[in-house]
């Protein structure tokens, strides 16, 4: 988590998991935005993680633009995706 003025601003948590993997999903305050923080936090839950996890997930979807600008400033390769019926 990032903190400005004792207050969460971006926020790196883990909506899916199990015994070796996990997914990162993040947040960040619209006024700090743009700051690179997103990718900063992710790499700290990134190191976190890893202790207990072998297998780490960042997902995104094809038109959140800024998550994807976070996967690219960490680095991550792209692995599929996923498909829904409706």
């Amino acid at each position: 988590m990032a903190v400005h003025e004792r207050e969460p601003v971006s926020i790196c948590f883990t909506p899916a998991s199990n015994a070796t993997a996990a997914e990162a999903g993040i947040w960040t305050r619209p006024d700090f935005r743009g700051k690179r923080l997103a990718p900063t936090v992710v790499a700290a839950w990134s190191q976190r993680e890893h202790r207990n996890k072998t297998v780490l997930f960042y997902s995104t979807t094809a038109d959140n633009h800024a998550s994807q600008s976070v996967a690219r400033a960490l680095g991550l390769t792209p692995l599929g995706w996923i498909w829904t019926a409706r």
